[in-house]
């Protein structure tokens, strides 16, 4: 698949590169982000490593991740980054990171519409899912704004630190996403 640049009102949603290591790893690394992350890289070198294996499945006929950085149209400033994992044919699920400077401005769920919009459309998903630690307020915000629906609750679902993590599932299907 050639590589695939979305778009949205004020947001360009472009394949992740190598170069986008440096910013990709300074937001990673940021305390209210790892928090409720748990699985960021956590060097450099891992986040390159990382990239250059997100920025090689583009190459494939059908990519199973479609990773996105996400920049404000206006300045090509990154502010994040935000991922289509494909589970199974037609099913993904979706992750996104919005840089904390960021926060506030509607930017996630912009960016989440337009990766919505390309995976009910033109990629021919009949699901998205996302799922988020039960204490990640932000991202169950988020979720709710974009008119998911939370179907459970995943008990011990992430090992962080040695402590098991309860994370909640959301998930839109195809039905839902026209009948928003």
């Amino acid at each position: 698949m050639s590589a695939v640049t979305l778009k949205s009102a004020r947001l360009t949603l472009r394949p992740v590169t190598p170069k986008d290591a440096e910013a990709f790893f300074d937001h990673a690394r940021l305390p209210e982000v790892a928090e409720n992350a748990g699985f960021l890289p956590d060097s450099i070198a891992k986040t390159r490593s990382y990239l250059r294996r997100s920025a090689s499945e583009w190459k494939k006929s059908k990519p199973e991740r479609m990773t996105f950085s996400v920049l404000l149209t206006r300045d090509r400033a990154w502010i994040g980054s935000l991922e289509l994992r494909w589970l199974y044919d037609g099913i993904a699920e979706m992750g996104f990171f919005i840089h904390p400077r960021h926060w506030g401005n509607g930017y996630a769920p912009e960016a989440a519409t337009a990766a919505l919009r390309a995976a009910f459309g033109r990629f021919g998903a009949h699901r998205v899912q996302g799922s988020c630690w039960t204490k990640n307020k932000r991202s169950i915000r988020v979720l709710n704004k974009l008119k998911f629906c939370r179907e459970g609750r995943l008990r011990g679902y992430a090992k962080v630190g040695g402590k098991l993590q309860d994370d909640y599932l959301y998930a839109m299907t195809v039905a839902d996403w026209r009948s928003r």
